[in-house]
Parts: structure tokens; sequence; C-alpha cells
């Protein structure tokens, strides 16, 4: 199995949590329709193109694959959890160690422009950088969408302080230092200090992509704060444990949950989005709609302002991979 981070026992502040977020620059040999949700497109095309680029059996049929556990494609696309995981051992896959952001669908953008596709890696997955990037050339060489719209990768960016450097130009071919946009964060073993309990913050989360938040079996149409919150806390604690060495064990999830459920809701324009895809690999139909909107909460909302940053990063509920649970958060203030 490919090691994750090492594992940090001793943590006694939260969960460690690191991930480089890069943007990918194509430009297009002739018009490329997109979808109104464009995940799907590329994260077909690019996890065919991934394993076409590091299959070295030529198989391309992983299960009975000898070097099953050394090799990055079923890693990154399947996500096995190791033997020795003492959580998810039941489940057939762990938290995939990459979410993608695919371009504004329902459009058709014209030959000669430009498309991005955005890529966020966790753990030690963004060392595996250059074989994304060698993955993304294959990707536009081999062509996108049903007409196979070719495109050239021109060039990949990684975000630092906030700001867009260059990490790989198709004209020099030239691959810069990837470790340096390695971002670090903490999930706080138990909420923060609230401060000034008298005083309750409003802030705004803007849905930009289907959520998908199972809760009590059941998918969620509303949300409330809480079961926003159950569905960060479960993916970022995973995140850390499978790819960043995190030991969640240590997180106070009943704290969190508590005050969680403190906050209410103000108003809410949610509502829900169907999207079916169909799986060429499982040869049926998958229904991966949620809600999207925005919605108004107001309460003890401080506390959890670095968990939802998190989660703009991480994305939240289910099918992350494809793009879907991203939110936007706007900080609307203060009230007494």
């Amino acid at each position: 199995m490919i090691d994750s981070c090492p594992r940090d026992h001793g943590h006694a502040t939260g969960l460690p949590l690191s991930f480089g977020r890069f943007t990918a620059t194509f430009r297009l040999d002739g018009p490329l329709a997109l979808p109104v949700y464009a995940g799907s497109l590329f994260r077909g095309s690019f996890g065919w193109a991934l394993m076409q680029a590091v299959c070295v059996t030529r198989a391309h049929d992983c299960p009975p694959c000898a070097l099953r556990d050394r090799c990055v494609y079923p890693w990154v696309f399947e996500t096995p959890p190791p033997a020795d995981a003492k959580i998810m051992r039941k489940y057939p896959a762990a938290p995939h160690p990459f979410v993608l952001i695919p371009p504004e669908g329902g459009r058709t953008i014209g030959a000669g422009q430009t498309v991005e596709l955005g890529l966020t890696l966790f753990g030690r997955t963004v060392a595996w950088l250059p074989h994304f990037i060698f993955a993304l050339e294959r990707m536009g060489r081999a062509g996108l969408g049903g007409r196979r719209t070719t495109a050239s990768l021109v060039t990949v960016d990684g975000r630092l302080d906030g700001h867009r450097h260059p990490v790989y130009g198709a004209d020099e071919r030239t691959l810069r230092g990837v470790e340096a946009f390695t971002e670090r964060r903490i999930l706080p073993r138990v909420p923060p200090e609230a401060g000034e309990p008298a005083l309750s913050q409003r802030v705004a989360i803007e849905i930009l992509s289907p959520l998908r938040i199972r809760y009590r079996e059941h998918l969620a149409a509303r949300l409330d704060f809480h079961v926003l919150i159950r569905s960060l806390l479960r993916r970022l604690a995973h995140l850390s444990y499978f790819h960043c060495g995190g030991d969640p064990s240590i997180v106070a999830f009943r704290d969190w949950i508590a005050l969680a459920q403190e906050v209410r809701t103000v108003s809410s324009s949610l509502t829900w989005s169907d999207w079916t895809r169909y799986s060429s690999r499982q040869r049926t139909e998958m229904e991966l709609g949620g809600v999207t909107g925005t919605v108004v909460f107001e309460g003890p909302l401080a506390p959890f302002l670095p968990l939802l940053r998190l989660g703009e990063v991480a994305h939240a509920g289910k099918g992350t991979s494809f793009g879907l649970g991203r939110y936007r958060l706007h900080d609307v203030g203060w009230s007494s």
C-alpha cells in the first residue's frame, strides 16, 4: 500500500491537514460544449488519462494487479483503506485525495479560447503533481466531450499566499518546486472560545455545486447547520487520517456538534438540482443530485469559521472528486 503521511498520534491541538491548490489552463483546438455540470466530463477524462500514464502492465485492470499497492492510480481513484486502518475498514474506499473544480458548465467555449480546471491535492498526493501534469497533457491530446475536442495544456499554476504562481509551462516544459505550494492547517480538537457570548454572528453559505449530505439514511433536502458540521467534521477527519497522518480519536466531536445545534437558519433559498451521469466502468447511470443555492445561519459561529474555511477547500458531502459540494462562505456580520 502506498504510504500516506506519517501518523501523528501526539498532536494535542487538533488534526493536521495539508493540501495544494492548482489550476490547469488548456487552449482548445475546437469548440467545446460543456454540459450543465462538467465535473463528470473532466473526472472521467482525467481518470482515463492518469491510468494510461502510470499503468506499467498495460492491463488496465487494477484488482488482480500485483503492483496495485504501489501504483498511483488506484490510490488516487479507488483509495482502498489500508489493511491496518482503524476506521472505515468495512468501506470499499476511503476519501479520494483530490478534488476537481470544473469550469462553469452549460455553455460552449470557442476554438482558440482557454478553459481552466482546478485541482486540489491532499497530503503526500501533492508530491505526485508531475504524474497529474503528464496525465492532463494526455487528457488534452485525447480530446474532451462528445466530439473529442483536443486541447493543449498551456500552464499549471499553484496557489500561494492568495495568489497564483506558475508551476509548469508547456513552452519551457519545466516543473518548479511543487512542495512550496503545500498549505498546512490544523482542525482544532475542540471548538475555540467563542468570545463575547452576547454577540451572534451571521454567515451566508453559497452552495455552488450540488451538495449531497446523507443524514439519518436520507439525502438532506434542507441544510441545518449541525448537519453541515457533522458532514465537514467527518470528511476532514477522514482526509487527515488517511492522507495527512492525523488521529481523529482526539477530536471532541460531541462538543462540536452540541455547539453547532445552537446555530439557527435565518433564511434559505436552497433548491434540489438533479444530475445524472453514466459510469462507463459500472455500465450504469448514477444519480448525483443535491442542493444548491444560499443559506444564512446565525448564532455562535466564530468557533466554526476555521472549519468552514477548510470546507471551502475540501468541499462537503458526497461526490467531491467530481467537484460536488463546493461552497463559498460570506461573512454577513455581527448582531447583538
